[in-house]
Protein backbone atom coordinates (compact mmCIF):
# COMPACT_ATOMS: atom_id res chain seq x y z
CA UNK A 1 0.00 0.00 0.00
CA UNK A 2 2.59 2.27 0.80
CA UNK A 3 5.76 2.64 -0.35
CA UNK A 4 8.91 3.61 2.67
CA UNK A 5 11.82 3.84 0.39
CA UNK A 6 14.25 6.62 1.04
CA UNK A 7 15.79 8.73 -1.34
CA UNK A 8 18.64 10.27 -0.11
CA UNK A 9 19.04 14.04 -0.69
CA UNK A 10 22.40 15.11 -1.99
CA UNK A 11 24.06 18.55 -1.69
CA UNK A 12 22.32 20.02 -4.72
CA UNK A 13 18.53 18.21 -4.51
CA UNK A 14 15.43 20.21 -4.02
CA UNK A 15 14.23 16.84 -2.55
CA UNK A 16 13.95 18.33 0.88
CA UNK A 17 12.41 21.42 0.40
CA UNK A 18 10.07 19.36 -1.36
CA UNK A 19 9.33 17.05 1.43
CA UNK A 20 8.91 20.01 3.46
CA UNK A 21 6.52 21.65 1.20
CA UNK A 22 4.16 18.65 1.16
CA UNK A 23 4.41 18.38 4.51
CA UNK A 24 3.21 21.92 5.11
CA UNK A 25 0.33 20.96 2.04
CA UNK A 26 -0.52 17.91 4.40
CA UNK A 27 -0.99 20.15 7.92
CA UNK A 28 -3.39 22.35 5.61
CA UNK A 29 -5.31 19.59 4.36
CA UNK A 30 -5.93 18.27 7.74
CA UNK A 31 -7.35 21.70 9.38
CA UNK A 32 -9.19 21.55 6.47
CA UNK A 33 -10.91 18.05 7.09
CA UNK A 34 -11.10 19.05 10.38
CA UNK A 35 -13.00 21.54 9.56
CA UNK A 36 -15.16 19.78 6.82
CA UNK A 37 -16.03 17.50 9.57
CA UNK A 38 -17.23 20.31 12.40
CA UNK A 39 -19.12 21.41 9.32
CA UNK A 40 -20.72 18.54 8.49
CA UNK A 41 -21.65 17.90 11.64
CA UNK A 42 -23.20 20.95 12.39
CA UNK A 43 -23.62 20.48 16.14
CA UNK A 44 -26.56 18.49 15.09
CA UNK A 45 -26.16 15.15 17.74
CA UNK A 46 -27.95 12.96 15.69
CA UNK A 47 -25.93 13.38 12.45
CA UNK A 48 -22.35 12.98 13.72
CA UNK A 49 -19.06 12.93 11.57
CA UNK A 50 -18.61 12.09 7.93
CA UNK A 51 -17.62 8.51 7.89
CA UNK A 52 -15.37 8.49 4.51
CA UNK A 53 -13.72 12.02 2.47
CA UNK A 54 -15.82 10.93 0.01
CA UNK A 55 -18.82 12.05 2.03
CA UNK A 56 -16.91 15.27 2.37
CA UNK A 57 -16.28 15.53 -1.45
CA UNK A 58 -17.91 16.62 -4.46
CA UNK A 59 -19.45 13.69 -4.76
CA UNK A 60 -21.19 14.29 -0.88
CA UNK A 61 -21.27 17.42 0.69
CA UNK A 62 -19.25 19.32 -1.61
CA UNK A 63 -16.98 20.22 1.46
CA UNK A 64 -14.07 19.39 -0.13
CA UNK A 65 -11.79 19.38 -3.54
CA UNK A 66 -12.17 16.29 -5.66
CA UNK A 67 -8.27 15.50 -5.22
CA UNK A 68 -8.24 15.56 -1.16
CA UNK A 69 -11.16 13.68 -1.17
CA UNK A 70 -9.84 11.00 -2.93
CA UNK A 71 -7.34 10.30 -0.37
CA UNK A 72 -3.72 11.15 -1.87
CA UNK A 73 -2.88 14.98 -2.24
CA UNK A 74 1.23 16.49 -2.42
CA UNK A 75 2.55 13.49 -2.00
CA UNK A 76 0.49 12.04 0.87
CA UNK A 77 -2.28 9.69 1.63
CA UNK A 78 -5.03 10.34 3.87
CA UNK A 79 -7.23 8.13 5.35
CA UNK A 80 -10.18 8.74 7.67
CA UNK A 81 -11.27 6.17 9.68
CA UNK A 82 -15.07 6.85 11.56
CA UNK A 83 -15.72 5.87 15.20
CA UNK A 84 -18.29 3.26 15.89
CA UNK A 85 -21.73 4.48 15.54
CA UNK A 86 -23.77 5.36 18.45
CA UNK A 87 -27.11 3.48 19.36
CA UNK A 88 -28.49 6.65 16.75
CA UNK A 89 -26.27 6.02 13.98
CA UNK A 90 -24.21 8.63 14.19
CA UNK A 91 -20.48 8.86 13.98
CA UNK A 92 -19.29 10.56 17.78
CA UNK A 93 -15.19 10.21 17.19
CA UNK A 94 -13.30 10.05 14.33
CA UNK A 95 -9.45 9.94 13.07
CA UNK A 96 -7.48 10.89 10.32
CA UNK A 97 -4.04 9.62 9.60
CA UNK A 98 -1.64 11.19 6.45
CA UNK A 99 1.91 9.31 5.55
CA UNK A 100 3.88 10.41 3.09
CA UNK A 101 3.21 8.00 -0.23
CA UNK A 102 6.82 7.62 -0.68
CA UNK A 103 9.68 9.19 2.00
CA UNK A 104 11.83 12.01 0.07
CA UNK A 105 13.86 12.38 3.42
CA UNK A 106 14.42 10.48 5.81
CA UNK A 107 12.69 12.22 9.44
CA UNK A 108 9.59 13.04 6.77
CA UNK A 109 6.60 13.52 9.33
CA UNK A 110 3.43 11.33 9.09
CA UNK A 111 0.44 13.29 10.40
CA UNK A 112 -2.85 12.37 13.05
CA UNK A 113 -5.44 14.03 13.88
CA UNK A 114 -9.00 14.08 15.36
CA UNK A 115 -11.92 15.31 16.46
CA UNK A 116 -10.56 17.87 18.93
CA UNK A 117 -8.47 19.42 15.67
CA UNK A 118 -4.83 19.08 17.51
CA UNK A 119 -2.59 17.41 14.73
CA UNK A 120 0.37 15.46 15.90
CA UNK A 121 2.85 14.20 14.49
CA UNK A 122 5.94 11.83 14.47
CA UNK A 123 9.15 11.49 12.56
CA UNK A 124 9.63 7.90 12.84
CA UNK A 125 8.50 5.12 10.12
CA UNK A 126 4.91 4.39 11.23
CA UNK A 127 1.98 5.95 11.28
CA UNK A 128 1.16 9.24 13.93
CA UNK A 129 -1.03 8.35 16.68
CA UNK A 130 -2.87 10.19 19.67
CA UNK A 131 0.23 10.34 21.69
CA UNK A 132 2.58 11.92 19.52
CA UNK A 133 3.59 15.48 19.88
CA UNK A 134 1.39 18.33 19.00
CA UNK A 135 2.91 20.12 16.28
CA UNK A 136 4.09 23.69 16.32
Amino acid sequence: MYSWETQTAGPTSDVQPKAKAYEETCVGSLRTLNTAQATYWGGDPQKGYARSLKQLGPRGEGMIEPVLASGKKAGYRFILIPGTADSNGAIRHYTISARPLKVLVEGQRSFFTDESGVIRSTRENRAAKASDPAIQ
